[in-house]
């Protein structure tokens, strides 16, 4: 649900804004209303480069390994980022210098103990020496006997030779190769060093980042106070009484509005309160319960509702846990989710515990459906002897397709359902027959198809019955789709109304069908998995332990595979159909209250 939103106005002389801005800054409750729409200036640009600066540094240092029981450090924050860079800046010529060298000793490896200085004393005595690479398939032996060349080495299908002399037509085929003036071991003893300089800055870095992340965490809490200060008096207040009055309006949830207002009432400040109805800006907070609240984050992922609107959240909840177990719907799988989440949960941070809550009611639901549907970890139990007598219990193919449908179809009158009140909140009663006339419609057909009437033919009373409320649910739809335009505008409306929402809640209806898709497709996976394992489990010696890895990684894969499908899908059937039937429109402010934590 949507927490109940107070607004408060308040009126402050201009001496003890300031003051005022700091106190309730404090309190943290209140979401400024938005007054102005102006540049900033230098100064919180200024602040806001050193709050993103210090953000980008904080988020590089947490990545390092850090030495426990790090001490503090004593010094500000602007020295502390200067050292981190300039060590950072020193780590990053190292290892580029490291790159150089490596490319250089990769380069003279062919070559052997190569000597610039042997070279130089050789040309001295007029002797020109030359470096030769050459494909093997294009060198000839008797290159050897009949020119003055010297096979060094074979490398990597090439051959790398040396000629003393300048005639080189012989060796049209060859790259000729210049060589560094150093040779390979100083190189090789340059890149040691590189390494240990690598090392001891990592380490300088990561002692560093100990004794400054909490300095700079201060120093980001309190730039994001004065920011969230400068935007309040630059951008949120108005001026009156020719600069001596401030005024400043705010929302403040009706639970925590308390403390709030013993502050106004202590200090004298004037004010006023109203609840807040049908404003755009009005911010969103949620409240749910401890299930519903997990479930927030997907609702989040497309748009909160605004003020006025239902909180959907509530209601799609159980439906996305359902469909989540549909679509994986094999007991097998279910217990090991369930495992898996109550086991790490044990040890996981308190941020990722919700998830692994949620993980756990994922698993329980697939548990649920895998033995509705019969499929544990790919085998049939229908099939297995001691099972055999639950055979008739277990939904085949044919009735987890009309299962499907049969819930594609609940959610769908369900959301028209919500609708219809969401619309009656909002707009008033009228708005809302429109939606009435389809859930009519929609039941009157539901049950003289596949209810009344499926084994002994309708009686002539019941049939006037039937025409009647086809009639007056069409007239209500025709009639109500736009019920303040003119009665030629709603007769065109009610017209497009039956032909988008008749089109749309088809290919609804046949989302739905996936859910059915999916199990299929998970439980078949399962199946050619356990075939695999036995077909190899027969090979002699080795076949058991092919066994166990098929059955281990197969499971695994199609376990990761087919949970991803079972998450996005139930997501779209959420975000898509279910929204849209429920009539969500979405575009709410999340409640952000002027804080300084």
């Amino acid at each position: 649900m949507i927490a109940p939103m107070v607004k408060f106005s308040f009126a402050v002389f201009h001496a003890n804004y300031n003051g005022f801005l700091d106190d309730i800054q404090e309190i943290g409750t209140v979401h400024v209303k938005w007054q102005k729409n102006e540049n900033y200036v230098k100064e919180i640009t200024g602040m806001q480069k050193d709050f993103q600066g210090i953000s980008i540094l904080l988020k590089e240092m947490k990545k390092l390994n850090i030495p426990e029981n790090t001490v503090e450090s004593n010094k500000n924050w602007l020295e502390l980022m200067q050292v981190f860079q300039d060590i950072s800046i020193e780590l990053n010529h190292c290892k580029q210098e490291k790159e150089e060298l490596s490319i250089l000793i990769q380069k003279l490896e062919p070559w052997g103990n190569y000597s610039s200085y042997f070279v130089e004393k050789l040309e001295k005595c007029g002797i020109k020496t030359r470096f030769f690479k050459i494909k093997e398939k294009k060198f000839k032996d008797k290159w050897l006997t009949e020119y003055p060349v010297e096979i060094i080495s074979q490398f990597k299908n090439n051959i790398f030779l040396i000629l003393f002399g300048q005639d080189d037509s012989f060796l049209e085929n060859a790259e000729e190769i210049d060589l560094p003036e150093f040779e390979i071991h100083s190189m090789n003893g340059r890149l040691a060093e590189m390494e240990e300089k690598i090392k001891a800055n990592e380490d300088k870095k990561d002692h560093l980042a100990g004794m400054a992340i909490p300095v700079l965490e201060k120093k980001s809490q309190e730039l994001s106070a004065r920011i969230e200060l400068f935007k309040v008096l630059e951008l949120h207040t108005l001026s009156e009484g020719e600069g001596k009055i401030k005024v400043l309006e705010g929302w403040v949830p009706e639970s925590e509005q308390a403390k709030l207002i013993n502050y106004l009432d202590k200090n004298s400040i004037l004010y006023s309160k109203q609840y807040s109805i049908a404003e755009k800006e009005t911010p969103v907070q949620l409240i749910n319960g401890k299930f519903a609240q997990l479930f927030e984050p997907f609702g989040n992922l497309f748009s909160l509702p605004k003020y006025t609107e239902l909180d959907l959240t509530v209601y799609f909840a159980p439906f996305f846990m359902l469909f989540f177990g549909f679509c994986l719907g094999d007991a097998g799988y279910g217990i090991a989710i369930f495992a898996a989440s109550t086991i790490y949960r044990r040890f996981a941070s308190e941020k990722l515990k919700p998830y692994l809550t949620l993980g756990q009611y994922f698993g329980a639901a697939t548990f649920v459906m895998g033995i509705l549907f019969g499929n544990f970890f790919g085998i049939e139990l229908g099939k297995v002897a001691f099972f055999s007598g639950l055979n008739p219990l277990f939904l085949d193919s044919s009735k987890i397709f009309m299962l499907s449908l049969i819930i594609g179809g609940v959610q769908i009158l369900f959301g028209l359902g919500i609708k219809t009140f969401n619309q009656t909140r909002q707009y008033g009663f009228l708005t809302a027959l429109s939606s009435i006339g389809w859930i009519v419609l929609i039941i009157n057909f539901a049950l003289f198809s596949f209810i009344i009437g499926k084994s002994s033919p309708v009686s002539e009373s019941l049939e006037i019955i039937k025409k009647g409320v086809y009639i007056s649910s069409a007239l209500l739809i025709l009639l109500f789709t736009e019920p303040a335009a003119k009665f030629q505008m709603r007769l065109a409306s009610g017209l497009w109304n039956f032909y988008s929402t008749i089109t749309g809640i088809f290919g609804d209806l046949l989302s739905y069908i996936r859910l059915f898709a999916l199990v299929l497709s998970s439980s078949i996976l399962g199946l050619v998995v356990n075939k695999m394992a036995v077909a190899f489990g027969e090979i002699s010696l080795i076949g058991p332990i092919l066994f166990i890895l098929i059955i281990v990684f197969g499971h695994l894969g199609n376990l990761i595979i087919s949970s991803l499908g079972s998450f996005v899908h139930p997501l779209r059937l959420t975000l898509v159909e279910f929204y849209k039937n429920a009539g969500f429109t979405g575009g709410g402010k999340k409640y952000n209250p002027f804080s300084k934590y």
